[in-house]
C-alpha cells in the first residue's frame, strides 16, 4: 500500500538521516519502529562505549582486534538498516510523473553515500587496527634476543634462594603493572646496543599512583640475580652485550637478562618491556607537536654530541620550555656542564616520559597515532599487549599529578665506584638502601618485602 501523495525522495531522505523517519512521514508507524529501534540500540551502544571519552574509544578501535571486529560488524548492520529503510521509504512513496528521473537520482545518490561512507568507516577501522599492531612485537634490531650461552659459571647451577621470579605476564587490570622502559643507542657501527636510559614505571591501581625509578646506566659491581656479581667494568647499559658474547654467563637471553636484573635490583616484578631507539624518539616528539617541560636548571653542555658523534653543544634556559624532537633528545642525553650529570639527566628523562604520556592522551594526538605507529614500527620493540592499550590510556587520564613518585638511583642510593678501573668512573648501587626504597615505594609488592636486604657489593 503506497503513501498518499507523499514524495518518495523526501521519505528516502528522512530515512537516510535516521532509519524509520521516512516510514513515519509516510504514516507507517510499525515499519518505522522496526527500522528505528535497532538503530537506537546501536546509538546507545556507541554512547556507552564513548563514556570514557574519545581518546579511550579511539585507542580501543586502534589497538584491540577483539573490539575492532565487532565495531566493523556494527557498521555493517547500521548500513543495512539505513539501506533497507531508505529503499523501503522510496518505494512506499508516490513518485511524481514530472520528477521521476530526479527522484530516482536522489535514491541512487543516497544509496551510494551509505555504501561508500560505511565501507570507508569499516575498512578504516580494520586497516588502522592492523597498522597499529606491528609496533607491538619484538624487534630483534633493537634488543639482544640471541640465545644465551648454555653454560653458567663454575659452581652456579641455578638461581639462588633470593627474590628473583621470572617476569610476570598479563596481570589483571585491577593489579599492579610494571613496565621497563629502555632507550637504546643502536648505532650499527659500534657492534653493541647501549641501553642508556633505564626506567621502571609501575602503576598501583589500589592507590591510583605511579612509581618511576631510573637506574644509572653506568651502574657496575652489581649482584646478579642468578648468583655472583659483575666487575666494575660491566656497566648495566651493556649487560646484554656481555651476555650475547658469553662474557657474562646467564641462564637467559641477553635482553631478558637485563629485564630480570633490573627486576632484581629495583625489587619489583616487571611485566612488560618497551624499547625505543634515538631516531624513533626524535620522530615521536616531532609528530605529536613537541612537548612541554619545566627545566629545573639551565643547561650549558659544550661537549654534547649527536648520536653520530658530532659535537654540537646543547644549551637550554631554566624554566618552562617547549621542545621539538632534537631539543628533547638533547634534554634527555646531555650530562656535561655545571650542575649536570647522569643523575640529573635521568630525572629529566622521567619528566619527558610524563609529558609525553599526557600529550598522547590528548584527542588531537590520537589522530596522529596511525601515522606515528607506521613510521615508528622499526624504532620500537615491546611485548606490551596491544589490546590493553585503551585500558591503561583510560587509567592514565585519571592519575593526579601528585600521585606520580619519581626517583633516580643516584646518591644516597649509589656511590662512585672506586675500585681502580682503567675505564671511566662508574657508580655502584648500595643494595640495602635500594631494597629499603623498594619496600617504601611498592609495599608488599616489593620483592624485598619481609626479606633480608642483599649484601653490599660496592668496593
Amino acid at each position: 500500500m503506497r503513501g498518499s501523495e507523499k514524495s518518495p525522495a523526501l521519505a528516502a531522505g528522512l530515512s537516510f538521516l535516521w532509519p524509520g523517519l521516512g516510514q513515519l512521514y509516510l504514516g507507517r508507524r510499525r515499519v518505522a519502529a522496526l527500522f528505528a529501534v535497532p538503530t537506537i540500540l546501536i546509538a546507545l551502544i556507541f554512547l556507552f562505549q564513548f563514556r570514557q571519552g574519545f581518546v579511550v574509544l579511539g585507542a580501543r578501535l586502534l589497538a584491540d582486534p577483539s573490539y575492532a571486529i565487532p565495531a566493523v560488524l556494527v557498521i555493517v548492520v547500521a548500513a543495512a538498516l539505513r539501506l533497507g529503510s531508505v529503499i523501503h521509504a522510496f518505494l512506499c512513496g508516490i513518485p511524481s510523473q514530472t520528477r521521476r528521473v530526479l527522484e530516482r537520482g536522489v535514491l541512487i545518490a543516497l544509496v551510494l553515500t551509505i555504501l561508500l561512507t560505511h565501507a570507508a568507516a569499516g575498512y578504516g577501522i580494520w586497516y588502522l587496527n592492523q597498522s597499529f599492531r606491528p609496533a607491538f612485537q619484538e624487534n630483534p634490531a633493537l634488543i639482544d634476543a640471541a640465545t644465551a650461552p648454555p653454560s653458567l659459571p663454575p659452581g652456579v647451577t641455578a638461581p639462588p634462594a633470593t627474590p628473583t621470579p621470572a617476569p610476570a605476564t598479563a596481570p589483571p587490570i585491577n593489579s599492579r603493572v610494571t613496565i621497563l622502559f629502555t632507550g637504546v643507542d643502536a648505532d650499527p657501527t659500534r657492534g653493541e646496543h647501549l641501553y642508556d636510559s633505564i626506567m621502571v614505571v609501575s602503576y598501583d591501581p589500589r592507590t591510583n599512583s605511579v612509581q618511576m625509578v631510573s637506574v644509572p646506566r653506568d651502574s657496575s659491581s652489581y649482584p646478579l640475580y642468578f648468583g655472583g656479581q659483575v666487575s666494575n667494568k660491566v656497566r648495566i647499559n651493556s649487560l646484554p652485550t656481555y651476555v650475547r658474547n658469553g662474557w657474562v654467563k646467564s641462564p637467559d637471553a641477553p635482553y631478558t637478562t637485563l629485564i630480570k636484573e633490573i627486576q632484581y635490583l629495583v625489587g619489583i616484578p616487571i611485566n612488560y618491556y618497551a624499547v625505543m631507539d634515538l631516531d624513533g624518539f626524535v620522530q615521536m616528539i616531532d609528530m605529536v607537536g613537541g612537548i612541554d617541560v619545566n627545566n629545573p636548571t639551565a643547561i650549558d653542555d659544550p661537549v654534547y654530541a649527536t648520536p653520530g658523534g658530532q659535537i654540537i653543544g646543547f644549551k637550554l634556559a631554566a624554566g618552562p620550555q617547549h621542545l621539538n624532537g632534537n631539543q628533547a633528545l638533547g634534554f634527555v642525553r646531555s650530562r656535561h656542564g655545571a650542575g649536570n650529570n647522569d643523575w640529573v639527566r635521568e630525572s629529566r628523562q622521567q619528566q619527558v616520559v610524563v609529558a609525553l604520556l599526557r600529550k598522547m592522551a590528548d584527542p588531537s594526538a590520537l589522530l596522529q597515532l596511525p601515522t606515528l605507529i607506521s613510521k615508528l614500527a622499526s624504532s620500537v620493540s615491546t611485548d606490551f599487549p596491544a589490546e590493553r592499550v585503551a585500558d591503561y590510556v583510560a587509567i592514565g587520564q585519571d592519575i593526579p599529578k601528585d600521585n606520580i613518585k619519581q626517583v633516580v638511583l643516584g646518591p644516597p642510593y649509589t656511590i662512585i665506584n672506586s675500585s681502580g678501573s682503567s675505564t671511566a668512573a662508574t657508580t655502584c648501587l648500595l643494595n640495602a638502601r635500594v631494597a629499603e626504597l623498594s619496600v617504601s615505594l611498592f609495599g608488599s609488592d616489593s620483592l624485598w618485602y619481609g626479606k633480608p636486604a642483599p649484601a653490599n657489593t660496592c668496593s
